[in-house]
């Protein structure tokens, strides 16, 4: 019964074992692969943003070609040669200009009667693309988009088309072609393996040449057939599958997946490919894309198998030891009878002494390596916000982009007008009013200049050391930066500060971030205040007061005020009061690591019918 007893609790034992070992390697497998997938969501909006701006980036185009006179007339009168090749060179000053690759009209037949490219060997003018879904859509809705191989230059490119109109009748439509090679090259710079893929599942983009055209899977023959209709691939081994095989999913958009054994793969495709890999495919919203991503998992399995060597070693030796102690305890209860137990036991005893001896030694070991391993975290955190307050400049700049974009369209758009009306003055030797339309455009380039040269000076990386700052020039800095979206918020600025310069310790830099992120907080309050309080004052104010040793810049909104518990979270990472999609919850946590470092505070606090956010920094009249 002994014997049998026994041999059960070893099963048991290497059962419990066995299940540690299990659920150790499987959780810490799964943990690491939802690192990695939370990476690839990370990416997959970062090549998302990159793709919606180079198409908006050429968006303007068609409607650019509407507004031309000599455009509408071609349209109506397709006959006239003359009027043909004026049209073909406006149109590739405006393609150059611009740098797409092809712009060109057709008619409401799909006609094409000029072209950017007229002098080339493949040349648009004279073909009829009628059967493009972009042209058909076009006509019919008013716009309309378009992935494929072009049927005359053989070059695969994003078509955007829209109607023209000529008093008030639909007289032609006006086409620009894109090349995406640009955000293939992206992809590549950042070492990523990623494709994009249609409606029908077909790639087009990718960092893998030989996947281009390739389908994700067996395409139906109904898809087929559309895409031969609209000749969208035409081109050798399109539509053949690349052998994809999903497995697993894991979250939301992500899978495991692996190629089968006769899939494309080419000589130069990463090596983890050849195993199991996270896909995470995500819609580009407004199109019928998806961007899809491979990432390696290789890393979080060697992690879960570290892991589970390390808890059954660890569950091994606890059972070993424990064996060990309940024979121990029978050994002493037999040698307690015996007359020599008492030198037995000092014997014991000057083992464990011993053994507790080596116990402390190995601890302080542990203690040195790890108070060595915590220093090195400590500067491993300091380099990563150092990155963090970078990234952070970059989401500024990307929302401040709409608005410093129209900042710089307005006076490009009045710069065409002035130039042609000076070369007209001169032309009718009417100097003086030649001299004020120059006089003019030298104005408007110099502020053009003042904004890109402050956009050049806030996106450099800032260095670490500390300086003396003014503290009035950094505010205007912050302003300059931001008077777009002031001024088109309707928002009455007010600042108030002492008549004498105020000095503060702090990198003037990102001490302007931090100003950058508190008064576009700000604005966007106020901004919410419209849709319950339209009648409320929209008035942003800026205080600056000078203490004995320090200098506070106050920064006070009139918007919706904040709570007390949405306060108690203000300033942890990714807490944000925003709609998903406007903000990552990280401007303030890193305006206060930034404003931290400086050895200032940063505070916020309800005021009657306002919000206030403080920032208090070390004075300096050095």
């Amino acid at each position: 019964m002994r014997a049998r007893h026994g041999l059960w609790s070893h099963i048991c034992v290497l059962l419990l074992i066995t299940a540690g070992i299990y659920w150790s390697y499987s959780y810490t497998e799964q943990l690491g692969i939802e690192t990695i997938r939370s990476a690839a969501i990370h990416r997959v909006e970062i090549y998302d943003t990159a793709l919606k701006s180079e198409l908006a980036r050429y968006a303007y185009l068609p409607s650019l070609v509407n507004l031309n006179p000599e455009v509408v007339r071609l349209l109506q009168e397709p006959d006239d040669v003359a009027l043909t090749g004026q049209v073909d060179r406006y149109l590739a000053a405006v393609n150059r200009g611009a740098h797409s690759d092809t712009l060109y009209i057709m008619d409401v037949q799909g006609n094409t009667l000029a072209s950017s490219n007229w002098d080339q060997s493949y040349s648009f003018v004279g073909m009829n693309y009628g059967y493009r879904p972009y042209f058909r859509k076009a006509l019919s809705t008013g716009s309309g988009s378009f992935y494929g191989l072009g049927a005359a230059s053989k070059e695969a490119g994003y078509f955007y088309a829209e109607r023209i109109y000529a008093s008030g009748k639909v007289v032609g439509i006006a086409t620009v072609k894109i090349n995406l090679d640009k955000i293939e090259q992206i992809w590549r710079r950042a070492g990523d393996t990623a494709m994009i893929s249609d409606a029908h599942g077909v790639i087009f983009l990718s960092t893998q040449d030989r996947w281009r055209f390739k389908s994700l899977g067996v395409l139906s023959q109904d898809a087929r057939a559309t895409i031969a209709a609209d000749h969208q691939y035409d081109a050798p081994g399109a539509l053949e599958p690349v052998g994809l095989i999903r497995q697993k999913p894991e979250g939301d958009m992500a899978s495991i997946a692996r190629f089968a054994s006769d899939a494309i793969l080419g000589p130069h495709a990463p090596s983890f490919l050849t195993s199991r890999f996270l896909l995470l495919s995500r819609p580009v919203p407004g199109t019928s894309w998806t961007i899809n991503t491979l990432s390696d998992i290789k890393s979080a399995r060697v992690a879960a198998v570290n892991v589970a060597l390390g808890v059954g070693s660890g569950m091994t030796l606890v059972t070993v030891f424990a064996l060990y102690l309940l024979q121990r305890r029978r050994i002493i209860a037999q040698e307690l009878a015996a007359k020599e137990n008492l030198r037995h036991m000092n014997e014991e005893l000057e083992r464990k002494v011993m053994r507790r001896t080596d116990a402390l030694n190995r601890i302080n070991k542990t203690l040195k390596i790890e108070i060595a391993e915590r220093h090195r975290a400590e500067a491993v955190l300091k380099s990563t916000l150092q990155e963090l307050v970078q990234a952070g400049k970059m989401a500024a700049l990307g929302q401040m982009s709409a608005s410093i974009t129209h900042e710089l369209n307005q006076p490009l758009a009045a710069l065409r007008t002035l130039s042609s009306n000076a070369l007209m003055f001169m032309q009718r030797l009417e100097l003086d009013e030649a001299q004020q339309n120059l006089r003019v455009i030298c104005d408007m380039t110099e502020r053009m200049g003042k904004i890109t040269s402050q956009l050049k000076r806030f996106a450099r990386k800032s260095p670490t050391y500390l300086e003396r700052v003014l503290v009035g020039s950094a505010i205007s800095n912050a302003i300059f930066l931001l008077d777009a979206r002031i001024r088109s918020g309707d928002v009455e600025l007010v600042r108030e500060e002492p008549q004498d310069n105020l000095y503060a310790i702090a990198e003037p830099n990102r001490l302007e971030q931090v100003l950058i992120n508190l008064i576009g907080n700000a604005l966007d309050a106020i901004a919410e205040v419209d849709i319950d309080h339209s009648a409320r004052a929209r008035v942003l104010t800026i205080t600056v007061c000078g203490e004995e040793d320090h200098v506070s810049i106050s920064v006070r909104d009139t918007g919706v005020g904040i709570s007390d518990e949405v306060r108690s979270h203000l300033f942890e990472p990714f807490f944000t009061t925003k709609d998903k999609g406007e903000g990552l919850g990280l401007g303030l946590t890193i305006s206060i690591g930034i404003i931290q470092e400086f050895g200032g505070t940063l505070v916020a606090q309800n005021r009657p019918d306002s919000t206030e956010f403080t920032v208090r920094l070390k004075r300096t009249t050095l």
